[in-house]
């Protein structure tokens, strides 16, 4: 009684229990669930955000899926008794350790398409959507893999996914439509949008990418990697068929050697992030991916090897390479020549003494590649020199102490 009394009374009154208690579907998002508590209620999304949060701070103006403050999930969670793990867990930052490393929650993170909202409009095509899956769901709902850059087509339905209304081509912004099945702009019944067939291949592909998001493993190549590892090297794939100066040409080749589509995509800027691109261009774009990473590596280093990819371009604008894929250009894609050390050059000196008698330069580099002031070091001269040659001088200075 007295812990009641010393609480403020509007603090009580904020955190009561709301009438309309619905737990998450499976795989919604944070945003969706906000529209169907809003809707049990009676109320539009925007009148009830502002009814508990207040309307000096538009929420709508915000991609709450991508980052949802911590003030909202603690509400929610009093309001619906709904734990605030579980509601936390429809946001996109749940992906961290997945799918992500980390979470950039005031800029872009790879695989997460952006939704770019200003002036309380959406102006990329950052949420998609299966017509098909709408129009089964009891209760409609956006799901949570719809927002990934690697998702382009439904592995339930088989078919692809759409990223705009299909009449007037403008994004999905739930909270400002009539109901969760419409186009907040003209009204257009979305689940009435048609939906093309994709390739087997191309849907057992993604099935695996997602049961990978789901275990937190990635089979690549008979190697078992954490999944983020995995998906790191899937988007660098990728975007090697998009940006660089070798990008034509690898479509092509790997279009030529295995299939796809090897046109180029729209974008405005010489090098784009993946996540930018329009749904059928990405669903392009993966359709070569899948091809090329089939018998991971050697696809993928032949088709490399053919247009002169090398290591440097492999991994241009890519942070920290895993190691699973550092190998993999090591072995095949690396055009650093080996220098070797002085311990090596030496050995393989002794070694050719006592094969052939004398250690001469050109046997030496054929064995020890570039490391030409070790060699002179330990090499023998053919003819006697009355004076040491520059380079032999300079090897003796730089010797090792």
């Amino acid at each position: 009684m007295l812990t009641e009394q010393l609480l403020p009374r509007r603090r009580i009154e904020a955190l009561a229990p709301w009438p309309y208690q619905p737990a998450p579907l499976p795989d919604e998002l944070l945003s969706s669930f906000l529209c169907r508590l809003a809707v049990g209620m009676d109320l539009k999304p925007i009148t009830f955000l502002n009814t508990v949060f207040g309307s000096r701070k538009n929420l709508l103006a915000q991609d709450l899926d991508n980052h949802a403050p911590e003030r909202i999930i603690e509400r929610v969670s009093a309001g619906t008794q709904r734990s605030g793990y579980e509601l936390a867990d429809c946001t996109l930052p749940s992906y961290v350790g997945t799918l992500l490393t980390t979470h950039n929650s005031r800029g872009r993170n790879p695989w997460l398409l952006p939704t770019t909202i200003d002036n309380n409009i959406r102006h990329r095509f950052g949420l998609q959507y299966c017509p098909a899956c709408l129009a089964e769901d009891e209760r409609p709902y956006y799901r949570k893999i719809w927002r990934l850059g690697f998702v382009t087509a439904c592995t339930r339905h088989g078919k692809g996914l759409h990223d705009r209304c299909s009449r007037c081509k403008a994004p999905l912004h739930p909270h400002a439509a009539a109901t969760a099945i419409h186009c907040f702009r003209c009204g257009h019944d979305l689940r009435e949008a048609e939906q093309g067939w994709v390739r087997s291949a191309h849907i057992a592909w993604q099935a695996h990418l997602e049961n990978a998001l789901h275990s937190g493993w990635m089979n690549l190549g008979g190697e078992l990697l954490r999944s983020h590892i995995g998906f790191a090297i899937v988007r660098q794939v990728g975007t090697l068929f998009v940006n660089g100066r070798r990008a034509d040409a690898f479509r092509d080749a790997v279009a030529r050697d295995w299939g796809g589509d090897p046109r180029p995509y729209e974008k405005p800027t010489a090098r784009q992030p993946i996540e930018y691109l329009a749904v059928e261009e990405r669903h392009r774009l993966f359709g070569l991916v899948e091809r090329v990473m089939q018998g991971w590596p050697y696809r993928f280093v032949h088709s490399c090897g053919e247009v002169g990819i090398q290591r440097s371009h492999a991994i241009k604008d890519m942070r920290s390479p895993p190691f699973a894929y550092e190998r993999v250009l090591r072995q095949h894609l690396d055009a650093t020549p080996y220098y070797a050390s002085e311990p090596e050059v030496a050995a393989a000196a002794h070694w050719l003494r006592q094969t052939k008698g004398k250690a001469t330069y050109r046997d030496l580099k054929a064995i020890c590649g570039e490391s030409r002031a070790a060699i002179y070091r330990h090499m023998d001269y053919e003819r006697k020199q009355s004076k040491p040659s520059k380079w032999r001088s300079e090897a003796m200075a730089s010797a090792p102490r």
